[in-house]
């Protein structure tokens, strides 16, 4: 960059730094991020009012859960001794290894105090807390124990190291540490259920650490561990409480993904650590390893107080991503300028637009950074005046782009080039007369799609209908609506005259008259004082008079309903449907009465009614972190509806949607403000059958589901005869796809209209 001073140039990338591995590697944070949840966290490691197991989830990987455990241990760090620990791959899952892993974990921690590790301050801590003790008590005879009373709870660097102020007192435990230590671990031996013999050997190890640091006494704690799985008791972990509350942080637990036997024996591991030694667990892991190593493969007690008290961590939202690239600009060392420039050039809320609220993780955003910056620092600037170098006729805003020579892009031909701009260098040729035909109509496609509005477009650009070969014949030659009403004696005859005078070949487009009527009912529809629910077909009890163009009642109509009345079916082929729909009927009520419910079924009926049915604009979205899993989503005019089609146990599919949900009310309430019209109200639909309705209680109140939400939830309950109808449906669909009846799924549908009256009424029906 030609203006950027060289300094800046030899930046490294300020954002390639995304993964926390330790809760000691957090370096800066941002205040507001996961505020709420730093706060329950503090409370529960607190240990007065916590629960003495709180279990840290996240949606994935990449959400900061160990950078979140690194401000909780700062945060409590003059509460409690925090022990992270994480198992290795071939850990044996024992109470041995738990503690090897946990001394670990503290030696290669750095102390505040120089040259310390966190394993040696906390065996100081737990030396000098014995000796307080046996001072106190008198059996340490001491010339004056005010003073070293005082000495002894201060701060133990001054007593172990060299240039301590009371080196003095580590002098003397120093030449005394073989009589001392048996002292200390009889006075131990009284508060831990361990033998003294046993304690010596441990306390010579912890006096040996304190007064020497470096690996002095390493070796033999670790191999004292071993003894751990006979005792069944954590000795070091034991030891530790005799100083302070101790809180484990359990993380890393992706190495036992699919390994349920696994799952089980952490779990007892930990409620053992809860329930018999004092030791307070924070566990730290993310939903795909929840829900394929503990989840539904632990007993229940054990799932019980796993989740008992439960932390959700959720995404960044707009404003912690801005404070996080300041806080990443502001350690780079960049000038004011360049960080606006740079902030500009990332976008932050164009990066957000559109994205479910909590489903942005800090990794993520930070690895987008990372790209991004690396473009902008090989970026040429672009200015104004470089700019009037290049293209000198497009600088002057006084000109006219016509006078140019310039011709819209949609008007020209292969045969048609721009000309040179005056006074530029002439521009080369990229493409042959082949190639810049099918670059011409490549460009053509993206431009801006207008509004699908039939009555704007004129009679040239309205496309013919398609239908299923054999229906074509007879729709040609009726002019039948959407809207039209059943004839009085009730049959499935409706009012209809001839439109098209000069039936053209089949395959031909019609003559615009055919449209004419369509267009001005679907004008009418759309009006939004009309008082007709049109897009939902479904919940209005009115219809259009033609002749009076006044509204009059009706009997409701359905999607399905309006489906029927636009093909007018043979009767042998209608009885024939009729009777195979209700053979399967039949056959569901008899063997489906007692299953769960089939979502999968409810899904491809929703699928293909979404995708067939008019005015009704269906689409499915890849729900965040669950891959492979999508919401079904139907926009009609004035309604949206999502679609939950999981089971009320599975919470990570409701959590992520419920997400979902909040993100697009959001953007709803968003439109509004913007536009100053109504938006469309959303709806969140599911189902249940009466077997459901217990863990559908459990969701709510497990509040998964927040409480704006559980106003726009419709659960639909299905008895035996609804459900057993929806699978007929589906599966008459499926036979006629695979050919094994003679109709396809539109004639199908047809045909079968009024038999999910019930089913298409209740999703469409707004409050």
């Amino acid at each position: 960059m030609a203006d950027t001073p060289s300094s800046e140039l030899e930046i490294e990338n300020p954002f390639l730094d995304s993964v926390c591995r330790t809760p000691w590697d957090v370096d800066g944070s941002v205040e507001g991020l996961n505020a709420e949840a730093l706060d329950q966290l503090i409370d529960g490691v607190a240990l007065k009012s916590g629960s003495p197991l709180i279990m840290l989830t996240a949606p994935r990987a990449g959400y900061g859960k160990t950078h979140l455990l690194g401000r909780v241990a700062a945060a409590a760090a003059d509460q409690a001794i925090m022990v992270p620990l994480a198992f290795r791959s071939g850990d044996a899952l024992t109470l041995t290894t738990l503690n090897r892993r946990g001394i670990e974990s503290l030696h290669l921690a750095g102390s505040e105090m120089s040259g310390w590790s966190l394993l040696r301050e906390s065996s100081a801590y737990i030396v000098a807390t014995l000796m307080h003790r046996l001072i106190q008590s008198g059996q340490l005879p001491c010339a004056n124990p005010t003073q070293a009373l005082g000495v002894l709870a201060g701060p133990v660097e001054a007593i172990f190291n060299p240039q301590g102020k009371a080196r003095m007192i580590g002098e003397w435990i120093s030449k005394n540490r073989e009589t001392l230590r048996g002292a200390l671990a009889t006075l131990a031996s009284r508060e831990l259920p361990l033998q003294v013999n046993s304690l010596d050997a441990w306390l010579g190890a912890l006096l040996e650490l304190s007064l020497e640091g470096g690996q002095a006494g390493l070796a033999d704690m670790q191999s004292l561990c071993s003894a751990d799985q006979e005792t069944g008791i954590p000795t070091w972990l034991r030891l530790l409480t005799l100083w302070r509350p101790v809180v484990l942080l359990v993380d890393h637990l992706d190495g036992f993904y699919r390994n349920p036997k696994a799952g089980v024996d952490i779990a007892t591991l930990l409620m053992d650590l809860v329930d018999f030694h004092q030791v307070h667990v924070l566990l730290s892991l993310n939903q795909d390893v929840w829900q394929a190593t503990f989840g539904h493969h632990l007993p229940s007690a054990l799932e019980d107080r796993l989740t008992n008290s439960q932390v959700l961590l959720r995404g960044l939202t707009e404003k912690d991503a801005t404070s996080l690239l300041h806080l990443r600009l502001e350690k780079a060392g960049l000038n004011s300028a360049r960080k606006a420039e740079f902030e500009a050039f990332v976008s932050i809320n164009r990066h957000f637009l559109g994205r479910p609220i909590g489903s942005v993780s800090a990794r993520a955003f930070l690895r987008h950074c990372a790209r991004q910056w690396e473009i902008f620092q090989t970026s040429p600037p672009y200015t104004e005046n470089k700019a009037s170098e290049v293209f000198p006729a497009l600088a002057d805003p006084q000109i006219d782009p016509s006078d140019c020579g310039v011709i819209p892009l949609k008007t020209q031909t292969v045969s048609q080039h721009l000309p040179s701009l005056p006074g530029s260098p002439v521009m080369p040729t990229l493409f042959d007369t082949e190639t810049q035909s099918e670059v011409q109509l490549m460009a053509e496609s993206l431009s801006e799609p207008r509004p699908a509005n039939p009555q704007d477009e004129t009679a040239d650009h309205i496309a013919p209908p398609e239908f299923p070969p054999r229906m074509e014949a007879e729709v040609l030659q009726t002019d039948s609506t959407l809207l039209d009403e059943d004839t009085e004696d009730g049959s499935d005859e409706w009012n209809s005259t001839p439109r098209i005078t000069n039936l053209q070949s089949q395959g031909s487009v019609p003559s615009a008259d055919a449209f004419v009527k369509l267009r001005e009912k679907l004008a009418r529809l759309r009006r939004p004082e009309s008082a007709i629910a049109a897009t939902t077909l479904a919940a209005s009890p009115f219809r259009l008079s033609e002749a009076t163009d006044k509204v009059i009642p009706q009997a409701p109509l359905t999607p399905f309903q309006a489906a029927a009345k636009a093909v007018k079916k043979a009767p042998q082929e209608n009885d024939l449907l009729q009777q195979r729909f209700q053979s399967l009927r039949q056959q569901w009520i008899q063997e489906g009465g007692s299953q769960p419910l089939d979502h999968s079924k409810l899904a491809a009926l929703i699928r293909l009614a979404g995708r067939r049915f008019p005015l009704v604009r269906f689409s499915e979205h890849e729900l965040p972190e669950l891959t492979g899993r999508y919401a079904m989503y139907w926009a009609l005019q004035g309604v949206e509806i999502l679609f939950g089609l999981a089971s009320f146990t599975d919470a990570a599919y409701w959590r992520t949607l419920s997400g979902f949900a909040a993100g697009r009310l959001s953007n709803l309430a968003a439109q509004t403000e913007r536009d100053g019209f109504p938006s469309p109200k959303l709806k969140l639909v599911s189902f249940k059958t009466e077997v459901d309705q217990f863990s559908w209680q459990n969701l709510l109140n497990s509040q998964i589901i927040a409480g704006p939400l559980v106003g726009i939830t419709d659960v639909i309950e299905l008895d035996t005869g609804n459900v057993a109808a929806l699978y007929a449906m589906q599966c008459i669909i499926k036979e006629s796809e695979a050919g094994v009846l003679p109709a396809d799924p539109t004639q199908v549908m047809t045909v079968l209209a009024r038999e999910l009256d019930f089913f298409w009424k209740r999703i469409t029906r707004v409050a």
